[in-house]
């Protein structure tokens, strides 16, 4: 239960089930992470790690290889019968390659959701045996009583991807808990910050999440406008690129106007007290970091991606479809960030409209109460005991 967007959603989802009309139980590979204290205390933890059954795949000398997966299956197998389990619900690639043959083999129904465009997320995070794993990934996601994609460009991304038909997966937004957000805020200390204008970038620092370009961007401000005030960065996250991206803040002579912040437990005090929020990645699904950020009334600066193009479609009100909800540059453009980082600042007018804009579709179409009732239906409709009537 580390502290990423799944992980985040995970806990949303296990706050905001009805408690009449479910009993969720939660299964992790490990126990610990910065979100672990932070599950419902009503919500029984299932933790692979702790299983003490021996490995039918241990050859003393020999590793075979999927022999942890197929312990893992076995684990979730077991666990589905024990437990009496009703509806399954997979969120990542990473656990569908577990939960999808363990709730085919005992027949259990399964929910399964899509967070990520899956022609950019499966090659760059999946390791070896790819062609294997998205065979595999194809069979699950084909057999699962519902399949969720969490933004249309995501549905459509894999729906190609993995040769889908249409009927077998449906759009369902990321939900956004402003009063959660609110709370984090009010209860931490605000950070600290000076007079500059402040961005702040939430993410783990890998490529795809396209820190590189947003410093770039600085180094375009500073040659480009030398009499522009620089702003100030505070990176939030960590990730194996944090020590290249220091490296090019000081190449590049930015260094003291990024603060690498490291990782956080909630960012959202961070994002509250910035100026605006930076989203430079190259690929995401429905980016929860963007959303809090709305929802906080903090303007976001996004990439050109097709689910940041997809805000003005989710709104089903005349009065705030096609809403300019976020400022976007082009990806991987830094000298068209530079410039949107600029205009953001000095467009006061502009800025304050479109923030506006943003918070009301965050905390009103994308609240909890909007979004989970509808995850809920799906799941009692593939429900034994519910088609029964029990």
């Amino acid at each position: 239960m580390d502290g990423g967007g799944s992980e985040r959603q995970t806990l949303l989802i296990l706050r905001h089930l009805r408690r009449d009309q479910f009993s969720p139980e939660l299964f992790v590979l490990r126990r610990g992470g910065s979100l672990y204290s932070q599950i419902p205390s009503d919500v029984p933890v299932h933790c692979f790690a702790d299983s003490t059954t021996p490995s039918r795949w241990h050859i003393p000398g020999l590793r075979l290889p999927g022999g942890i997966h197929r312990d893992q299956v076995a684990f979730v197998k077991s666990l589905l019968r024990e437990r009496q389990i009703d509806v399954v619900y997979d969120r990542t690639f990473h656990m569908t390659l577990i939960a999808g043959p363990a709730a085919r083999v005992v027949g259990v129904p399964r929910v399964s959701t899509i967070v990520s465009p899956p022609s950019h997320a499966v090659p760059q995070n999946a390791g070896r045996f790819l062609s294997l794993k998205k065979r595999q990934l194809a069979r699950y996601y084909a057999e699962a009583a519902q399949t969720i994609a969490v933004s249309a460009p995501t549905a459509q991304d894999a729906r190609l991807y993995y040769h889908l038909k249409p009927h077998k997966i449906i759009t369902l937004p990321n939900p956004v808990d402003a009063d959660s957000l609110d709370a984090a805020v009010a209860s931490a200390t605000a950070p600290d910050r000076d007079d500059r204008y402040t961005l702040v970038c939430v993410g783990r620092m890998t490529k795809e999440k396209g820190h590189a370009c947003l410093i770039a961007a600085f180094g375009f401000l500073k040659r480009e406008y030398p009499d522009f005030p620089l702003p100030r960065i505070w990176m939030v996250g960590d990730g194996p690129l944090r020590g290249s991206l220091e490296q090019q803040s000081l190449a590049i002579g930015v260094r003291d106007c990024i603060d690498f912040i490291g990782h956080v437990a909630q960012p959202a005090p961070w994002i509250a007290a910035a100026d605006a929020l930076c989203l430079p990645s190259t690929f995401e699904g429905f980016p929860n970091v963007m959303l809090e950020a709305m929802a906080l009334g903090t303007p976001v600066i996004a990439s050109n991606l097709p689910v940041v193009r997809s805000l003005g479609r989710l709104d089903p009100r005349w009065d705030r479809r096609g809403r300019d909800y976020v400022a976007i540059y082009q990806v991987n453009d830094p000298l068209h960030l530079a410039k949107k980082i600029r205009r953001l600042w000095l467009n006061a007018t502009a800025t304050y409209s479109r923030k506006q804009s943003a918070k009301r579709l965050a905390r009103e179409t994308l609240c909890p109460q909007n979004i989970v009732p509808r995850l809920e239906a799906i799941m009692l409709k593939h429900s034994p005991k519910h088609r029964q009537g029990k």
